[in-house]
């Protein structure tokens, strides 16, 4: 999306607020700001994916006031444009609508917090390595590891109008409406499923964060409820949320089957559900035989473990 000068302005300080440069250290060099990595430019193309044109519109207007001379007066007692005044008071401005009364103040704060936050570790630079990268030790994407790899399903693109018979429509491709797909076409019944996102296989993942919330997830990975106070991770491509989430597959505890039966839902205890499992375990192919732990989870657990 293109920016006037006056929304690049204001969207580059608020940027650099969340993540100003600092100075050369004694110990090395200082971290880039979000604008030498290039987020403003990023978040203006992010845009694009968000479907809800009055947001849009909305994050436009916000920009169009933000660096004026009344806003600052307003929110901190200061006349001069945002871009204008010291880190301190812009921190304090940006605080002020952290804490906002005002529920759509609020939502504007998180929306940049997380956008904003999430681009800068995320931003490929040139083509090459992010410089924050290089200070979290981070050593970048293993880029694609089967090239050649066959897609093992055919899918129908539409690019003209169609017409399609079958007994039963599944919108959606993942762990709902893929199985669900599954047991009605095992049933004998003519299924189609209706999947808004691409496909992707091996050949198409590169690691990288970046094309992987813009290709597999719901709005490029930053949709949310209305105040943004909280984010939905929805997987939006063929599989949908089994093709973005963690591989960690194991039964329900039967002591937490136990615990929700008591909270007044005995099905869990049930026969059923346990045949249920079985089914899934045996088509998933559940087992403990790789279960190595990760070192990220095997920090967790020795805090856990030292914790009692």
């Amino acid at each position: 999306m293109q920016l006037t000068p006056r929304q690049q302005n204001a969207l580059e300080s608020i940027c650099d607020t969340f993540f100003p440069r600092t100075e050369i250290l004694s110990h090395g060099e200082g971290w880039p700001s979000a604008v030498d990595v290039g987020v403003p430019e990023a978040l203006a193309k992010a845009l694009d994916f968000n479907p809800r044109t009055r947001e849009r519109a909305q994050f436009l207007n916000l920009l169009d006031v933000w660096d004026s001379k009344l806003h600052a007066f307003f929110t901190a007692w200061h006349y001069e444009h945002f871009s204008s005044l010291g880190g301190d008071v812009r921190e304090q401005i940006l605080l002020s609508w952290a804490d906002s009364s005002l529920r759509k103040r609020r939502a504007a704060f998180q929306a940049l917090r997380k956008a904003i936050g999430f681009l800068y570790v995320m931003l490929p630079r040139d083509g090459g390595a992010n410089s924050v990268w290089q200070k979290i030790k981070y050593p970048g994407p293993l880029g694609v590891k089967r090239p050649g790899a066959v897609r093992p399903l055919n899918v129908i693109v539409p690019d003209r109008e169609l017409s399609l018979s079958c007994d039963v429509c599944v919108i959606g491709s993942g762990a709902g409406g893929g199985v669900a797909a599954a047991v009605l076409a095992e049933a004998g019944k003519d299924v189609v499923v209706l999947e808004a996102g691409n496909y992707y296989d091996d050949g198409d993942f590169d690691g990288a964060e970046l094309t992987g919330f813009q290709r597999l997830y719901s709005e490029a990975g930053f949709a949310a409820t209305h105040d943004h106070s909280v984010g939905f991770l929805a997987g939006e491509c063929l599989g949908g949320g089994t093709v973005v989430n963690y591989c960690t597959s194991f039964r329900t505890p039967d002591g937490i089957r136990a615990e929700w039966a008591s909270v007044g839902v005995p099905w869990f205890t049930s026969a059923e559900y346990t045949r249920s499992l079985d089914v899934v375990c045996e088509r998933l192919h559940v087992n403990r035989e790789e279960n190595r732990v990760s070192a990220r989870e095997q920090v967790l657990e020795r805090g856990i473990k030292v914790l009692g």
